[in-house]
């Protein structure tokens, strides 16, 4: 079993980036702690029947099941390699709570300034944070898309394999990380293009989605992941690698990035705008 620490910060850190985009609109402007507080009782609610002196059979049944994953990813945390290098797990875990916090901070500092008149340097640091909220949520819904497909078929081990490892969770979490960033990746590309066209909605950016998945199944299936197997792993794959299932979920991989991506910008960007009204505003 992880420490309770771990589950703590795991649910704290959750929860402050699932905060992030109202604190950006200038929802969350007071009372922040009671965010880290929630999250971290969040997270470690399945070790409750440690202490509870009813339904202990129920909530330790519930505890060794998938279904603590919705506290925080609970169950995956008492597993290997978590539950097995306590000092690793729990710096890991503060490292990335430090992180949500400062990102959460600086959200903060963007949105109370929605309504009081914001000096124009918050804005780049405003379109920062949308930017990475975008990419890291289109991400995402790349990583179910693609994760779903590999579970389907049975696959979603082979991912694990890229890293030497053979579980369930380590397929995930290898899945997840490859396409977040292959979001951001994307993400820079649309804005850098958006400067000079228009790019930055829905049909435009699927189009491009949909081409910019192509080209990660050439670099990264064609060629890095033969290479890296042959050169780290020691295992034989021919190169180029015509795998073509991978080409068509990385090719819907990359309708879905392109697709959603300016959605969830314009859903969650509105302080951007506002930035560049106020400006102007100054200006005059």
């Amino acid at each position: 079993m992880a420490p309770a620490l771990t589950h703590f910060l795991a649910g704290a850190t959750l929860v402050l980036l699932a905060a992030g985009p109202l604190a950006l609109r200038g929802y969350l402007t007071r009372r922040h702690l009671w965010l880290v507080v929630f999250g971290g009782l969040w997270g470690m609610f399945p070790d409750i029947h440690y202490v509870t002196p009813v339904f202990q059979s129920e909530l330790t049944a519930m505890h060794d099941s998938r279904w603590a994953d919705l506290f925080a990813f609970h169950y995956t945390l008492d597993q290997p390699p978590f539950d097995t290098r306590d000092l690793l797990s729990i710096a890991a875990s503060v490292v990335t709570f430090v992180i949500a916090v400062a990102v959460f901070t600086a959200a903060t500092a963007v949105g109370d300034r929605n309504s009081h008149g914001r000096p124009p340097r918050y804005g780049l640091l405003a379109r920062t944070l949308v930017f990475g909220y975008a990419a890291g949520i289109v991400g995402l819904l790349g990583a179910l898309v693609v994760g779903g497909a590999l579970v389907w078929t049975g696959r979603l081990e082979l991912v694990a394999e890229l890293v030497g490892r053979e579980s369930t969770a380590a397929g995930w979490l290898v899945l997840i990380g490859g396409c977040v960033v292959a979001s951001a990746g994307f993400a820079g590309g649309v804005s850098v293009l958006n400067r000079r066209w228009h790019v930055l909605r829905p049909g435009p950016s699927l189009v491009l989605g949909v081409w910019y998945g192509l080209g990660v199944w050439l670099v990264g299936v064609a060629f890095a992941v033969p290479i890296w197997m042959r050169v780290v792993l020691d295992l034989s794959r021919p190169v180029p690698y015509l795998h073509v299932f991978g080409l068509v979920v990385l090719g819907s991989f990359g309708a879905v990035i392109g697709f959603a991506y300016p959605l969830v910008w314009r859903f969650i960007g509105p302080p951007v705008a506002d930035l560049g009204s106020s400006k102007r505003v100054s200006e005059q």
